[in-house]
């Protein structure tokens, strides 16, 4: 299966890039005084992008993965069992906040609608905010879509949509020089859950092998990190130079559409919930990240 990277930073390199043969770095003669002919001397200069590249990824962030066209972060809003989640359909979101907000002029509110907007410290003086909710439109219901929490995969239903328009005014809070209309899908678990890490769509059959609780240890060597999987007689890793390091929490595997897939949450002081979904092959690749509730 290819796992579609919207983020030019989580593509993994090409591993059948190998180092040109056309001298031996242990010989008198040093490599780079060999006339290579032009393929070979193209075949030595993927190879060091191929290096280059690869000790780049070896340092990237947890925190620098996204979602990716198949797996939308999924978030839990507290103190309740709602799951939210971007859409995999494009909505009009404009449209669906005039039908839901007629009392206001989204092109030109006025001072007493203007009144009613939420303030934001943080987003500055002349930002202002309203939410609103919205039918689910019929693309999103007819899709079927499950959830990737730390105990496995569950159904996911959508219930209803939930959008929001922001403002920035001129200092004078009388002429929008930006409006930004967005929206996410609001979906009801199967069961109750605590934490959430992604929604994709497809059916309970399509899951298979779900292992929660599997073992995902961490290692120190030399400045790295090396994350282990066990799975079955065979161990796969993951090594990281980023300066983000952090243990553990829990893991569980599941194998979706013939491919075997590794949810790992992080113990992390910063953020309320983190993950990183893997991919399992001859190593573990990372191909998606979310975190949330984080401090400011």
């Amino acid at each position: 299966m290819h796992w579609s990277q919207p983020n030019p930073a989580q593509r993994r390199p090409d591993s059948s890039l190998l180092n040109p043969g056309a001298c031996e770095p242990r010989k008198a003669v040093p490599c780079s005084r060999v006339a290579l002919p032009p393929n070979s001397r193209t075949m030595k200069l993927l190879s060091g992008l191929f290096v280059i590249v690869a000790s780049t990824l070896q340092s990237q962030s947890i925190y620098d993965l996204f979602g990716t066209d198949q797996f939308h972060r999924a978030y839990l809003t507290a103190n309740s069992n709602e799951v939210t989640f971007d859409p995999f359909q494009e909505l009009n979101w404009e449209a669906k906040a005039r039908i839901a907000l007629p009392w206001l002029n989204l092109d030109r509110p006025t001072p007493p609608q203007i009144a009613r907007l939420s303030t934001f410290e943080s987003a500055g003086p002349q930002f202002r905010s309203v939410g609103f909710r919205a039918p689910l439109d019929s693309a999103v219901s007819r899709a079927t879509y499950l959830l990737i929490y730390i105990g496995g995969v569950i159904p996911l239903q959508p219930v209803q949509l939930k959008g929001s328009v922001d403002f920035d005014f001129d200092t004078g809070m009388t002429v929008v020089q930006r409006k930004v209309v967005s929206g996410t899908v609001v979906g009801k678990p199967s069961r109750a859950v605590t934490t959430t890490a992604f929604v994709f769509i497809g059916k309970p059959a399509d899951v298979k092998d779900v292992h929660p609780g599997v073992k995902f240890e961490k290692s120190k060597q030399a400045g790295s990190a090396v994350y282990s999987f066990t799975n079955g007689n065979r161990t796969v890793t993951w090594t990281t130079s980023a300066k983000e390091q952090p243990d553990v929490s829990s893991a569980v595997s599941f194998r979706l559409a013939d491919e075997q897939l590794l949810l790992v949450k992080w113990d992390n002081d910063f953020c309320g919930s983190a993950y990183t979904l893997f991919s399992v092959d001859t190593s573990l690749q990372p191909i998606a990240g979310n975190a949330y509730d984080c401090d400011a």
